[in-house]
């Protein structure tokens, strides 16, 4: 339990020192620069509810970091992209994340950070089964994604 606290509270300062909070930073990673990317597709990128999946995006657009529009393939479907500004904030979010692989996993070899990501990917695999079994339905995180430098 100590590992997860601390891993969030590393995840959480690391959006915060971007101005942007943990589900705004997933949000902006969730639209995709350059892409028209539907609501629904956001809020199962964020595992949340389309509700609020729109609420993080207003958040986003009120401070020019995304917009909002029609899906060119059904009008009906709201979609958002991010901005120059929201890919601006992406960039920095990037990079204070760079920070954080460095500080954390800098003065492993690569064998042991190697044997330590297998870990990893075991405890999460068993932890998303164990969860299934309980009846929750983790969401996806895309947050991973950003954190290997990989956002564009």
């Amino acid at each position: 339990m100590r590992l997860l606290r601390a891993a969030e509270a590393i995840e959480n300062g690391d959006c915060r020192c971007c101005g942007l909070t943990k589900g705004q930073a997933l949000a902006l990673v969730a639209l995709k620069p350059g892409k028209c990317v539907p609501m629904q597709v956001v809020a199962e990128s964020l595992g949340v509810t389309p509700g609020t999946a729109t609420r993080v995006v207003d958040n986003l657009v009120r401070d020019g970091m995304a917009k909002r529009g029609a899906n060119p393939a059904d009008r009906r479907c709201v979609c958002g992209c991010v901005t120059a500004r929201g890919k601006a904030r992406l960039i920095k979010l990037e990079k204070c994340y760079a920070r954080l692989r460095k500080r954390t996993f800098g003065g492993m070899s690569r064998a042991k950070l190697a044997g330590t990501v297998k870990l990893l990917d075991t405890l999460a695999n068993c932890l998303v089964k164990t969860g299934k079994e309980c009846g929750n339905k983790p969401g996806k995180r895309r947050m991973s994604a950003l954190r290997r430098g990989k956002h564009a």
